[in-house]
């Protein structure tokens, strides 16, 4: 005889978490469209409750504002449009961008420039980089998709997982004794955030989860190719490929280089697309947006 399982239960609050966009709420939460959104919202009710709904128009308000509480927004595709919008709009750029982008310093504390990478005075592009990964067997292609080499993968990781146990100071000696072509590297941190500062004259700041990345990749790529240039490069181009930081081990998700009001240079120009770990708050991948279609 063979008993029936009991059918589980939903967990409400699992419900709730995958209603959840970290890319629109919390720190990258876009206030000017969250009031828009909730304007919408509140004209909806209105009209609901003028027409005696009295019920309806409850629920509309209590499901609305979840929604824009758990998403960001109500409006679907916000993100899509309001870029665009705006940036077609008179509105001064600065009344709806007034913080840091992800992963950057503020102004106060901090008389260096961020770096993006290592690689940004190497001067290769990325097509010729990924060329050169891909005929060497470090990445490899199927259809549109791009993969590292399994060993590649593992070897990278295992790198980035010691690197990671290292303390600023000694990943910031690591970082000076690796690398020839930087002269000077020392530790930085601001507000919990740590940096390693890259250059002696005019010191440029690197974020920790950049710094594990590209070193391990660095280091790996050494048992490949002999270029120096194409494997500081291809460091970078490694960061593409991380789904969770290196440092903290939280999932990254996906963002845009601007919030979600706009922020690019004009109404036909995409915002670029940013790979965040939320817990560091740094920008770990921009993907480099370009012209609109329409």
């Amino acid at each position: 005889m063979t008993r029936e399982s009991t059918p589980q239960r939903a967990d409400p609050i699992e419900a709730l978490e995958s209603l959840h966009e970290e890319s629109y709420t919390g720190e990258n939460r876009c206030w000017p469209c969250t009031v828009l959104n909730l304007g919408f919202l509140g004209l909806v009710v209105l009209l609901l409750r003028a027409r005696k709904r009295s019920s309806l128009s409850l629920l509309v308000a209590v499901v609305g504002v979840a929604a824009v509480y758990l998403r960001g927004y109500l409006v679907p595709y916000t993100p899509e449009f309001a870029p665009r919008l705006v940036a077609a709009s008179p509105v001064p750029d600065e009344w709806v961008h007034g913080g840091p982008s992800h992963g950057e310093p503020s102004q106060e504390a901090v008389a260096h420039e961020e770096r993006e990478s290592l690689a940004d005075d190497v001067g290769m592009g990325g097509e010729t980089v990924l060329r050169e990964l891909s005929a060497a067997g470090v990445i490899e292609v199927e259809g549109e998709r791009l993969f590292l080499a399994a060993a590649i993968d593992t070897a990278w990781h295992e790198r980035m997982d010691e690197l990671a146990d290292q303390s600023l100071e000694a990943l910031s000696r690591t970082l000076q004794e690796s690398l020839e072509r930087v002269d000077h590297t020392e530790p930085y941190v601001e507000d919990d955030t740590e940096w390693v500062v890259v250059g002696s004259e005019h010191g440029q700041l690197l974020a920790r989860p950049v710094v594990v990345a590209e070193l391990a990749a660095y280091d790996v790529l050494g048992e490949t190719l002999e270029d120096e240039r194409l494997r500081v490069a291809g460091a970078e181009a490694f960061r593409m490929f991380l789904d969770s930081c290196p440092v903290c081990g939280s999932e990254l998700v996906e963002s845009s280089s601007v919030s979600c009001c706009g922020g690019h240079l004009g109404p036909r120009q995409n915002p670029d697309e940013t790979l965040v770990c939320p817990t560091c708050e740094q920008r770990l991948y921009t993907f480099e947006g370009g012209e609109s279609d329409n």
